[in-house]
C-alpha cells in the first residue's frame, strides 16, 4: 500500500502542477479556475507522498508482545514443570550429590509403598537391593565423576521387603555458577523385561542341557552297544566248552561235576538273555527296534507257544495250559509277541510255588483287539510295588528270593514292544494268590 500511495500522489502533483500553469498562462475562459484546482491537486499530491513515505509507529500491544517474559511467565512455567513431574507415568526422584532425596513423584511413591513423608530426606541406598548395594554405589560415585547415568540396571527394594529390576538414567542438575549439584532420575520398573528374558535364557539353557543329555544318551547307547556285542564273544566260548565238557569224550565226569558245568552254561545263558535285554531296551528307547508285520493266525500261534515253554515246564515240574477260542487272522510281528510271551511267562517261572505251580496263556477276540494273558498262581504282587512293575530293574519280591534271578528288564521290554505294536498292557494281581498279565493287539 505504501508503493501504491508514493505513485498516486506523485501523479496527482504532477496533474495539479499542470493545471496551475495552464491557469496562468491563458486568457481562455475558466483559467482561473484551473489554477486553483492545479494548486490544490499538486498540494493534495505532495502531502501523499509524505505520508507514504513515513514508517509506521509499533503499537502498544506489539511493544508488549516483544518485551521479555515477565516474573508470572517463569512462575507458570515452573508449575508447568511440576505438574509434568508429578504427573508422570515413570517413577522420578531428586537427589543432591550426597544421596538424599530431596523430591519423589506420586509414582515414586506408590510403587515403593511409602509415605511421600517417609521418603524425603531419606538416602536413596535404602531403596536398593542388599545384594544390588555395592553396584549402586559405584554408580553413584561415578555420576558424581563423569555427570552421566544412562539406563543403568539396579535391583531396587519396596517397603515389604519385595525387589524388583529397575532402569536409571539421571538428568543433572547444576546452580546458577555451573555447578553439580544433584540429579532427577527417571525409573522404569524392567520387571515383564526381565522375566521374559529370563524365561528366554532358561529356555536356551534347557535347550543346550538337552542337547547334551542327548549327546550322552548317544554315548551311552553306543556304550551299551559295544560292550554288550563284546560280551557277546566271550559268553558263546564258556558255552561251548561246557558243552565239551559234558561230552563223553572228553572223559567220564561225576554228578557234581555235571552240575557244576550245568551251572555254568546256565549262568552263561543268564548272562547272554541279560546283555540281549540291555540291547533292546536301548534300541526301544533309541526308537530303533525294527518290527515286521505279518499275518498269523492266532490259535495256530498259541499253539507254536505250547510247543516252545512246554520242556522248560515239565523240567521245572510247572503245568502249562494254553486257551485260544479265536480262529482269528491277525497281522502283526510274530517275533516280537513270542518276545513278549517269553518274557512274560519267564516272570511267572520265577514266582510260582516250587510244587503246583501253574501258568496259563490265553488269547481270545475282545472288539478291534486281540486280548492275551499270562496268568500264574505265585506270589502276587503288593499293593505299594504295583507302580514300580513296568520301571527298569524292578523285582517284585523282597522276602521271597528269587529262583531264577533276571535282567529286571523284562517288563520293560513287553511294555514297548506291545505299546509298538499299537496296544496297551496291564495286570491283576492278589498277593498269596497269584497275577495275571494281559496286553491286547488290535486286528
Amino acid at each position: 500500500m505504501s508503493s501504491f500511495g508514493s505513485v498516486g500522489g506523485l501523479l496527482l502533483g504532477i496533474l495539479g502542477l499542470l493545471a496551475a500553469a495552464y491557469g496562468l498562462g491563458s486568457t481562455a475562459p475558466y483559467a482561473s479556475q484551473a489554477f486553483s484546482v492545479g494548486v490544490v491537486g499538486a498540494t493534495a499530491g505532495g502531502i501523499i507522498v509524505w505520508l507514504s513515505s513515513r514508517k509506521p509507529a509499533k503499537n502498544i500491544l506489539a511493544q508488549q508482545y516483544e518485551n521479555k517474559p515477565t516474573k508470572n511467565d517463569s512462575a507458570l512455567e515452573l508449575v508447568k514443570y511440576k505438574n509434568l513431574y508429578e504427573g508422570s507415568p515413570v517413577m522420578q526422584r531428586t537427589v543432591n550429590t550426597d544421596g538424599i532425596i530431596i523430591e519423589c513423584n506420586q509414582m515414586y511413591v506408590k510403587n515403593f509403598g511409602n509415605e511421600k513423608s517417609d521418603i524425603i530426606g531419606k538416602s536413596l541406598f535404602d531403596h536398593v537391593a542388599e545384594h544390588n548395594k555395592e553396584s549402586m554405589q559405584k554408580t553413584f560415585e561415578n555420576w558424581k565423576k563423569s555427570g552421566r547415568v544412562e539406563n543403568e540396571e539396579i535391583w531396587l527394594k519396596r517397603k515389604d521387603g519385595s525387589t524388583f529390576p529397575a532402569l536409571l538414567s539421571a538428568n543433572n542438575i547444576y546452580d546458577n555458577k555451573g555447578k553439580l549439584i544433584g540429579s532427577n532420575t527417571l525409573i522404569r520398573d524392567i520387571s515383564e523385561t526381565y522375566h521374559a528374558h529370563k524365561i528366554v535364557d532358561d529356555h536356551e539353557r534347557q535347550k543346550i542341557q538337552l542337547d547334551e543329555l542327548k549327546k550322552m544318551d548317544t554315548l551311552k547307547e553306543e556304550f551299551y552297544m559295544t560292550v554288550s556285542k563284546e560280551c557277546q564273544i566271550p559268553i558263546e566260548a564258556v558255552k561251548k566248552y561246557c558243552d565239551i565238557l559234558k561230552d563223553s569224550a572228553a572223559g567220564k565226569l561225576d554228578s557234581r561235576q555235571i552240575d557244576a558245568i550245568n551251572e555254568i552254561h546256565n549262568s552263561a545263558g543268564k548272562l547272554e538273555q541279560m546283555i540281549q535285554d540291555i540291547i533292546d531296551v536301548q534300541k526301544l528307547n533309541s526308537k530303533k527296534m525294527e518290527f515286521k508285520k505279518e499275518l498269523l493266525q492266532v490259535d495256530e500261534f498259541m499253539r507254536s507257544l505250547d510247543d516252545v515253554f512246554s520242556p522248560m515246564m515239565e523240567e521245572k515240574k510247572i503245568e502249562l495250559v494254553t486257551h485260544s477260542s479265536t480262529k482269528y487272522a491277525l497281522k502283526s510281528d510274530k517275533g516280537r509277541l513270542k518276545q513278549v510271551f517269553s518274557n512274560l511267562v519267564q516272570n511267572a517261572v520265577d514266582f510260582v510255588p516250587q510244587e503246583r505251580g501253574k501258568i496259563e496263556i490265553a488269547a481270545r477276540e475282545e472288539g478291534d483287539s486281540v486280548l492275551f494273558s499270562v496268568k500264574d498262581n505265585g506270589i502276587g504282587i503288593s499293593e505299594k510295588r504295583k507302580e514300580s512293575v513296568f520301571k527298569k530293574f524292578y523285582q517284585v519280591d523282597l522276602s521271597f528270593k528269587r529262583k531264577y534271578g533276571g535282567s529286571g528288564f523284562g517288563l520293560v521290554i513287553c511294555k514297548g514292544i506291545v505299546e509298538n505294536l499299537g496296544g496297551k498292557i496291564w495286570f491283576e494281581t492278589k498277593e498269596a494268590e497269584g497275577t495275571t498279565f494281559y496286553f491286547s493287539i488290535p486286528k
